[in-house]
């Protein structure tokens, strides 16, 4: 009987525990209190990258910037400390995670109005982008804490596209050249007159024979003024057959 009613006791217990997981698990995430953040600081030590530091500063600055602050928000001042870096466990031993504080100063009083502690995980351990990765994880964080606006990417203006049939390589026109006028003297020089070209002598000129004019060669002999036919000229030599 005891042992039935016991039995009975923790299974109730188990049902009443399981329910309760599930009611926190189900609520809904409320966000912080909103402040009219006006600056922020990033801190480190010598053993935080600077490439880190200046992509939470950068990060965050710019969602201030794109912030519409709340009508009557308090005015602060957000100070980011990067206490330790280091590695996660078993699957994630090789991606770098990250301690930090993020602590709210009011800008009329000095004193702080809001201080809390984060623990993010670097999501790649690419060295190409291990650090931009983890500086977005930070930066993240700092503006959902303060429920600050996501900055939009910057659209590229592109200029207008032109077609044109002439190519890139083709030269320019060239200019007609202006040739100045010459001054007008008194005393014109003489034209220049070219020299006639010379006319080779009658006797000078060569027949060939190969192109069927006919002749003959003579070795040894004055060479005619004109080409002489055997079969007119008894004193021409004609070629031996």
């Amino acid at each position: 009987m005891f042992a039935r009613f016991f039995k009975l006791g923790l299974a109730l217990f188990l049902l009443g525990a399981l329910a309760s997981c599930s009611l926190i698990n189900g609520r809904p995430i409320t966000r912080p209190l909103s402040y009219h953040v006006r600056d922020v600081t990033v801190i480190a030590d010598a053993t935080v990258p600077t490439r880190i530091i200046a992509g939470v500063d950068r990060r965050v600055s710019a969602a201030i910037a794109a912030t519409r602050p709340p009508a009557g928000a308090e005015r602060v001042v957000v100070l980011v400390r990067i206490e330790k870096l280091g590695y996660g466990f078993n699957a994630r031993r090789h991606l770098q995670t990250a301690r930090f504080t993020v602590t709210a100063a009011s800008v009329e009083t000095g004193e702080p109005v809001a201080e809390g502690s984060f623990l993010v995980n670097n999501p790649t351990d690419d060295p190409m982008m291990a650090e931009e990765s983890l500086a977005e994880e930070i930066a993240s964080r700092v503006r959902f804490a303060f429920s600050l606006a996501s900055p939009s990417l910057r659209k590229l203006v592109r200029p207008p596209r032109t077609q044109s049939t002439r190519l890139k390589t083709a030269l320019a026109p060239e200019a007609p050249a202006v040739v100045a006028p010459a001054a007008v003297t008194s005393a014109e020089p003489a034209a220049a007159v070219l020299p006639a070209p010379a006319v080779p002598p009658a006797g000078a000129i060569e027949t060939n024979i190969e192109e069927g004019a006919s002749g003959a060669v003579k070795l040894g002999a004055a060479t005619p003024a004109v080409p002489c036919d055997p079969a007119k000229d008894k004193d021409c030599a004609a070629p031996k057959p």
